[in-house]
């Protein structure tokens, strides 16, 4: 939770307002089965909000980003809600990370031990392109890296390599499970991101979806490659979000094209993975202020003084 100074929303800049993320805590009034309608009570979650007066009128102070947002902007929100207002909900199709985990162990053990692979019965969604368009305003980037994987592949050879196909392929399975798509893959890990229409939903999976490889990894990959008597594998995670754009690439002298993408949250993601210790998952400030609360109460503050960010005094935050 942070302490700094508090913010006033009217210093916010415009981008920072239209993605101003509020938590309301939801009470069920009444319910009717006939009519299939039901009566709800929508206030500010206790759990991120401190309220105080003021003589221009209430604020709704947020413990974890220190803004504070008038009661009339709050109203407006919560209008949002309930006023017809298009509400995007885009869910992971893995409903349980640990009951996930153990399925794909179980999986995991046959097909190293002689059995063909076996697809895990929650359905991944395909993989896509970044975006259609030249440039993007908002994106979650995640970055994965093998520790030591040097070193493993010199002394492991062709064992290294299947356990690293097997990583590969069951975290990239994941990431079409959060709605995310595959970058590119980096010969010792990989980037990937989540693009969505709505901002919340996609902030969210992004966190879950990081917690959710080093559940895997360590549940299930894992004890299933040190069964097989393979090398097992451990892992640095960053992640952040904000907005990217398509640079095209030609050679007219070779005739080669292609495309790279210029951003700094996806910078930032790699720069986070690369100063993570083994088995963390570092996010940054971007992503951790749109994140529902009950993602921030599992945050903590990483020191950090910003230089390898670019960014001095950017926020930087360990999810578990």
């Amino acid at each position: 939770m942070s302490g700094g100074k508090t913010r006033v929303w009217a210093d916010l800049d415009p981008e920072g307002r239209m993605r101003q993320r509020f938590d309301f805590a939801i009470e069920v009034l009444s319910t009717d089965d006939a009519t299939q309608t039901v009566t709800i009570r929508l206030k500010p979650d206790p759990r991120r909000y401190e309220i105080e007066d003021t003589a221009k009128g209430r604020l709704y102070i947020d413990k974890f980003t220190r803004v504070a947002i008038p009661e009339d902007v709050v109203q407006q929100m919560m209008q949002q809600h309930l006023g017809g207002f298009p509400i995007s909900y885009g869910p992971p199709s893995i409903s349980s990370a640990s009951d996930y985990s153990k399925s794909r162990r179980a999986s995991l053990g046959q097909e190293l031990n002689g059995r063909a692979y076996m697809l895990p019965e929650e359905k991944a969604h395909p993989q896509k392109e970044l975006f259609s368009a030249s440039s993007a305003d908002f994106v979650s980037f995640i970055s994965v890296d093998i520790v030591g994987s040097t070193s493993l592949r010199q002394k492991f050879g062709e064992m290294f390599d299947r356990s690293y196909e097997v990583f590969l392929r069951e975290l990239l399975t994941s990431v079409g499970h959060f709605r995310g798509a595959v970058l590119n893959v980096t010969g010792d890990g990989f980037i990937a991101f989540i693009d969505m229409p709505g901002f919340t939903s996609q902030c969210d999976n992004t966190v879950d979806l990081g917690l959710t490889f080093l559940r895997i990894l360590r549940e299930a990959i894992n004890p299933a490659l040190v069964e097989a008597g393979l090398p097992w594998l451990e892992v640095r995670v960053g992640a952040d979000v904000g907005k990217a754009q398509k640079r095209d690439i030609a050679v007219a002298a070779t005739g080669f094209q292609s495309h790279d993408i210029g951003s700094e949250a996806l910078n930032r993601a790699v720069k986070l993975q690369e100063n993570a210790q083994t088995g963390q998952f570092l996010i940054g400030q971007a992503l951790y202020e749109l994140l529902h609360v009950e993602w921030l109460e599992r945050c903590s503050t990483v020191p950090f003084d910003g230089e390898p960010l670019g960014v001095f005094g950017y926020g930087v935050y360990e999810i578990t």
